[in-house]
């Protein structure tokens, strides 16, 4: 389903169907199923479509671009420990057009993911996280690429403590996104250098294989990007 779709088509991904056809000079696209439904008329005879996942910040409402993985048990690491778990991270699917090689423009967006929202820190002074829960692996999980992806996460200790951690909070405007038929991924890093903060920073996973990189939204969307790591102040 992800990838590069010619003009025009037709799919049907777990009771939601997605069209694009001729009308006149023009195209319709047009989806509609269980996630309701989404009609654009495009002025244009002909253009590529581009599904893939996008991150997982956008619904209902872009209202925030962090994300928050909740651990649905506490991990302990020593001091000076560096260690590599897996947890898992909500789907949003993207729908982009192109007329060029590389210009590309959302046009729909939507998730089979339920959608939750917290707030981490204070109330007075504290971020609004689209928020998930996850379980901690030790070696990646299987998924189902319409629902959920999973996070490569290395986590290092540079404190002179032992720390538990429960959480981490994730800047989207770093996310970097790859997929294949059956998988959707990210690689992360979380550094610790006290019991109370942490920095999370996305980084490339290069020699993936078959995994293609995911249209980024806030690049295509050309936003303005203040910066890509996430600093946790309020506990871990």
């Amino acid at each position: 389903m992800y990838g590069i779709h010619e003009s025009p088509f037709n799919l049907d991904i777990d009771n939601v169907s997605i069209a694009v056809e001729k009308q006149n000079s023009s195209l319709l696209y047009r989806r509609s199923g269980v996630l309701g439904n989404s009609e654009k008329l495009l002025l244009q005879d002909s253009c590529r479509f581009l599904l893939n996942p996008i991150e997982p910040v956008n619904m209902p409402k872009r209202i925030t671009h962090f994300l928050l993985v909740n651990f649905q048990k506490t991990a302990i690491l020593e001091p000076g420990a560096i260690r590599r778990v897996y947890i898992t991270f909500p789907i949003e699917i993207g729908v982009f057009i192109s007329q060029g090689k590389e210009e590309f423009e959302i046009i729909d967006i939507f998730s089979f993911a339920q959608f939750k929202y917290t707030l981490y820190g204070v109330p007075s002074n504290g971020i609004i996280c689209k928020y998930w829960e996850s379980d901690l692996y030790h070696s990646p999980p299987d998924t189902n690429p319409l629902y959920a992806g999973y996070i490569d996460l290395k986590i290092v200790n540079d404190s002179d403590h032992m720390i538990e951690i429960n959480k981490c909070i994730f800047n989207a405007y770093g996310m970097k996104i790859y997929y294949e038929e059956d998988k959707v991924v990210m690689k992360a890093v979380m550094k610790i250098p006290s019991r109370k903060l942490a920095e999370t920073e996305f980084i490339n996973c290069p020699g993936k294989g078959k995994f293609k990189k995911a249209m980024e939204l806030y690049v295509s969307s050309k936003l303005r990007v203040t910066g890509t790591k996430c600093i946790m102040e309020y506990g871990l």
